[in-house]
């Protein structure tokens, strides 16, 4: 490890057994920290945890963030009832990436949503989502298709992330069957699917970035290291 390794904490995701929520456990793609860790970045993976202290001891810690994937957002952060189709919302991982993302937005740290953390943002921030993208976004796509996980991404001129990508389009790894429907304020959507699914917004800040897809899921491909390399430098300036 240099000694200018930024340390970036990432969070978990959960796994609930049969013996039901009590017996939970934590889970994380390798890939995670190893895409962490080839852009220059030292990860340090960050369990649930209840008390505020514990959650300050952890954001004293680390230099960046990043919110990986997971289940779902529960619709009433954003005013509406579940419907048929919303999949598993475990409540202490949602509770507890809720105070470590503000207490991140407090201390401006870099941080980056992948995919439910991406979602987890925009909610957090006064956005909404759309439920299931097929039934409320009418999407003719299917974005859990895991035959075909891998579809283009428009990235719009003159964002921050088409200058940290280099091209007008990608090729990304998407899963999720849920999407941000109403953009928080002082966020922009700058990527987009063929089918006019949000895939990344941007900040007005440059501390804050997220995307729909899963970069990690690509390790070799030149967007996935742009993306990490260019967090990880944000990441070294604070």
């Amino acid at each position: 490890m240099k000694k200018e390794d930024p340390f970036i904490g990432i969070t978990c995701d959960v796994q609930i057994p049969k013996q039901g929520p009590s017996a939970y456990e934590l889970l994380c793609d390798h890939r995670y920290p190893a895409s962490v860790r080839r852009a220059g970045g030292y990860p340090v993976l960050l369990p649930i945890a209840r008390r505020e202290t514990v959650i300050r001891r952890y954001l004293d810690g680390i230099d960046g963030l990043i919110i990986v994937g997971g289940d779902d957002v529960h619709p009433k952060l954003y005013g509406e009832e579940p419907r048929d189709g919303t999949g598993t919302v475990f409540v202490p991982r949602l509770r507890f990436e809720r105070s470590l993302y503000r207490g991140a937005r407090r201390r401006d740290l870099p941080i980056l949503g992948i995919c439910y953390g991406m979602q987890l943002i925009n909610v957090l921030e006064g956005g909404s989502l759309f439920q299931d993208i097929r039934r409320d976004a009418q999407s003719p796509r299917d974005h859990q298709d895991k035959a075909r996980p891998n579809h283009p991404v428009r990235i719009e001129k003159g964002t921050r992330l088409r200058k940290i990508l280099g091209r007008a389009s990608i090729s990304v790894h998407s899963d999720h069957h849920q999407a941000v429907s109403r953009v928080a304020p002082g966020f922009h959507p700058v990527a987009f699917a063929p089918d006019g699914i949000i895939e990344a917004i941007e900040a007005d800040s440059d501390r804050l970035l997220a995307v729909q897809w899963h970069p990690e899921r690509t390790l070799d491909s030149d967007a996935s290291r742009r993306l990490f390399r260019s967090f990880i430098r944000t990441c070294r300036r604070r």
